[in-house]
């Protein structure tokens, strides 16, 4: 298919329903005018892709505003996200942040590097922190901008926020040579999450939640680390979440995740963003009857790098995978939307979604699908 072609059929597409109303039919087991989507953290991509640097979005209010109304207008999307990226609360503790003109940032300087300067860290008010206060402040500027537009937030899991703090591979040394501080400083990073949450709810109620947590997954640790240093960290984060917002989060970890599905489950995680090098056709045999699922469009292959068929057709294939899971499905990509994928894919990941999940409800493969 061209991108003419695409367009023409596109036009000739009709929503039915605005997001908020179809994900609450959809949680109510009604059926949908078609699946629920959404982009994993697609922000740095959007901006690139209506003009504007990821410097430009982080720093100037009115272009993030433009990127905001352009994707609700272009691509549907009638929801944003105003966060703690993986690095914001490690840069709120006092390590000190790179940031490109275009590009993902990283940390240039951790804060800690030795166990003897923790007692120096102090819990973040996000009221009064210099890092996160200015973030809290635009969510109010942006909320007031977009009223009718539903607002997310989210933070980092607890081991990938400290990697934001103490160097990645003395807090993986540390799993083995100083298990204590270790656990003190995971703490550290639960405590500073749920402020933010706190602070989240005191302005503008309860909202959707979500936490990202790269660093948990198999590929970076073992599964005995995982028990140790990273499920208690992300119960307790579940928990208080649910306990500030009435209502549990999702959560995205990339790479391989399929040892410690159940245990998602077990903690009482409501949603898991997986990575399109898991399985979910095997995720939904698993775990689907406790777990809902969002992905897995590969970012990189398809989205970047794929034609507007490759879109089309990876869609489909979830789908079918996934489409009928017994705690819902979300038609996601698979991790971050890379910087430079083409407008003509995002809209053929939109045609797709609307096109084959339609007629989508809770547990069963849509309408669009069946009849494809």
């Amino acid at each position: 298919m061209d991108y003419t072609e695409l367009k023409k059929l596109m036009s000739e597409q009709k929503v039915e329903m605005t997001a908020a109303e179809r994900i609450k039919a959809y949680n109510e087991g009604k059926e949908v005018d078609h699946i629920p989507y959404t982009l994993q953290a697609p922000d740095p991509a959007m901006a690139d892709i209506f003009g504007f640097t990821t410097s430009q979005f982080a720093k100037d209010f009115e272009v993030k505003s433009e990127v905001i109304r352009r994707r609700k207008e272009e691509f549907g999307l009638d929801s944003f996200n105003v966060g703690l990226g993986l690095r914001t609360i490690g840069v709120a503790l006092g390590s000190k942040l790179g940031v490109p003109e275009h590009g993902i940032d990283y940390i240039e300087h951790h804060v800690l590097q030795d166990y003897a300067d923790f007692d120096k860290l102090e819990v973040t008010d996000p009221y009064k922190n210099p890092v996160l206060a200015p973030i809290l402040e635009s969510a109010k500027r942006l909320k007031e901008r977009f009223p009718d537009v539903s607002m997310t937030t989210s933070v980092a899991g607890p081991i990938s926020t400290a990697i934001a703090v103490r160097p990645v591979e003395k807090v993986l040394r540390d799993t083995r040579k100083n298990p204590e501080m270790l656990h003190k400083l995971l703490d550290l990073t639960v405590v500073c999450s749920l402020k933010w949450f706190e602070a989240f709810y005191h302005e503008f109620g309860s909202v959707g939640t979500n936490f990202s947590d790269p660093v948990t997954c198999m590929d970076v640790i073992s599964k005995k680390q995982f028990d140790e240093f990273s499920l208690p960290y992300i119960k307790k984060l579940i928990d208080g979440t649910e306990k500030i917002m009435g209502s549990r989060p999702g959560a995205h970890i990339c790479g391989k995740t399929s040892p410690i599905w159940s245990d998602l489950a077990d903690a009482g995680l409501f949603s898991f963003s997986i990575d399109n090098c898991e399985d979910l056709e095997f995720a939904k045999r698993e775990v689907g009857d406790r777990m809902r699922f969002a992905g897995n469009v590969p970012p990189i292959e398809v989205m970047k790098d794929g034609s507007i068929d490759d879109v089309i057709e990876a869609c489909k294939d979830c789908l079918r995978k996934c489409g009928d899971n017994p705690k819902g499905y979300i038609l996601n990509t698979g991790c971050q939307l890379p910087i430079g994928t083409p407008k003509r894919n995002v809209e053929a990941f939109i045609y797709a979604a609307r096109k084959y999940g339609r007629g989508a409800q809770l547990g069963k493969l849509p309408r669009g699908i069946l009849e494809d």
